[in-house]
């Protein structure tokens, strides 16, 4: 009777052992969060720090670039009758005429400027800009013929960052060339931009045939308005990521390892803006599109994104070492399970550092090789067999090729990380079937 209590006394403090253990593991893996949120703090200073720098090298180069144009600016006398047709009052406004079609070609040379370690993105482009104005009926609005100033015409072409033009712009009109001048006051078309005043205009040089060339730096983005009663827009370039954007997507579009090509055709049907108009009825400002140079999940990002799975890939480990307890009864102190908690942990150290001067992949193959390595010799000190230190490491090289190819996953990512995580699941649920917890 006694030796039958000394068994079911020594099992019962197996059991206890075995949940203290459990819970041993749990408050471990609890308290690692905290230098994991640290880690997450530590990349997003990086980050920050990277985009001021950034912003920095595009403030000095050029910032992001919407060009607007070209619209006819016309002024006319607009009088003021009393009662008894009296005239009281003439005043000079502006009226507006946007062309018949426009036509827009470019091309984006992009260029990466270093400054430190940080990399910025920045372009020059060349942009061919061309189209016709039609004859115009004053009638429409309402503006006698004789009030039209037709020698106070103007072109307007509206830039967003006057800093960004890198070469004189020369605007040819029918048979003539003439020569743009700095500056625009009109926020109708945009806060910055150049003028061309037409002083031997008049109404016999519509219709007319208009075609200038752009040579334009800038960072980040390149957009335009959709001012043409028929607007078609052609760009190119060797940027292979570029992120569409605006109220308008491109009708056709290619993207490849070489670059991108892409082609918008906009009716004047489909903005909220006509064809002409006068004083400050309408503004352009709101129906800009066109295309932004993306980073995509560059290592900033990719390290954040891998760090937050660092509790996942800590419990993989944790949970393996412990069956490893159970199934080869062989004990692990809660210090070992920690420096194996911290040494995942400074993967994410290492690969931070290293990505910020050899890029993401490479850096996160030597942060996994060394840190799996470290494991590994670590892990032999206090398992019995190589073997048994093998197939710790093997887990814990599991856990940072699964989480590489989530990174290079981008529209697939959650829905292969859920599946992982059901195969694991599951397989963990069957080698750990016929293990008798209870040792009954």
């Amino acid at each position: 009777m006694e030796t039958k209590d000394f068994f079911q006394d020594k099992q019962k403090s197996i059991n206890w052992q075995i949940t203290l253990k459990v819970f041993i593991i749990g408050i471990i893996a609890i308290v690692l969060l905290v230098p994991k949120f640290m880690i997450l703090g530590l990349i997003q200073e990086r980050q920050t720090t990277a985009e001021i720098t950034n912003k920095e090298v595009m403030q000095k180069w050029s910032l992001a670039q919407t060009v607007r144009g070209p619209v006819l600016s016309i002024p006319y006398i607009e009088r003021s009758f009393d009662s008894e047709g009296k005239e009281t009052r003439e005043e000079i406004r502006e009226c507006y005429i946007l062309p018949k079609t426009l036509n827009i070609g470019g091309e984006i040379f992009p260029e990466k400027r270093k400054r430190s370690i940080y990399e910025t993105v920045v372009y020059e482009s060349g942009i061919e800009i061309g189209g016709h104005f039609d004859a115009t009926d004053f009638d429409q609005l309402n503006i006698p013929a004789n009030d039209v100033l037709w020698k106070k015409a103007k072109i307007l072409v509206a830039i967003s960052d006057l800093r960004g033009i890198s070469d004189k712009i020369s605007f040819n009109w029918n048979d003539s060339t003439f020569s743009f001048l700095p500056g625009m006051e009109n926020r109708l078309i945009g806060n910055n931009g150049i003028s061309l005043p037409l002083s031997h205009f008049s109404y016999e040089d519509l219709p007319g045939e208009f075609q200038f060339t752009l040579r334009l730096k800038g960072s980040e983005s390149l957009n335009f308005a959709p001012l043409g009663e028929t607007t078609e827009v052609a760009l190119l370039s060797k940027w292979n990521d570029p992120g569409f954007e605006g109220t308008f997507l491109p009708a056709e579009h290619n993207i490849d390892n070489n670059g991108f090509t892409a082609r918008w055709k906009i009716l004047n049907f489909n903005r909220n803006f006509p064809q002409q108009w006068k004083n400050d009825e309408y503004r352009v400002t709101n129906a800009d599109f066109g295309v932004k140079l993306v980073t995509v999940a560059d290592h900033y990002q990719k390290s954040s994104r891998s760090a937050k799975y660092a509790i996942m890939v800590i419990l993989f480990v944790f949970l393996s070492f412990f069956l490893s307890e159970i199934i080869a009864k062989q004990k692990i102190h809660p210090f070992q399970y920690i420096l194996v908690g911290f040494a995942v942990l400074i993967f994410y150290l290492l690969l931070l550092s290293i990505s910020e001067q050899l890029g993401f992949n490479l850096a996160y193959l030597i942060s996994a090789v060394a840190v799996i390595i470290m494991v590994l010799f670590y892990s032999r000190t206090f398992l019995k067999t190589w073997m048994n230190s093998l197939i710790q490491t093997l887990i814990l090289t599991f856990s940072f090729g699964f989480i590489f190819v989530l990174m290079q996953l981008e529209t697939y990512a959650l829905l292969v990380g859920s599946i992982g995580l059901f195969a694991v699941l599951g397989l963990t649920m069957f080698f750990t079937r016929k293990i008798n917890w209870y040792n009954e």
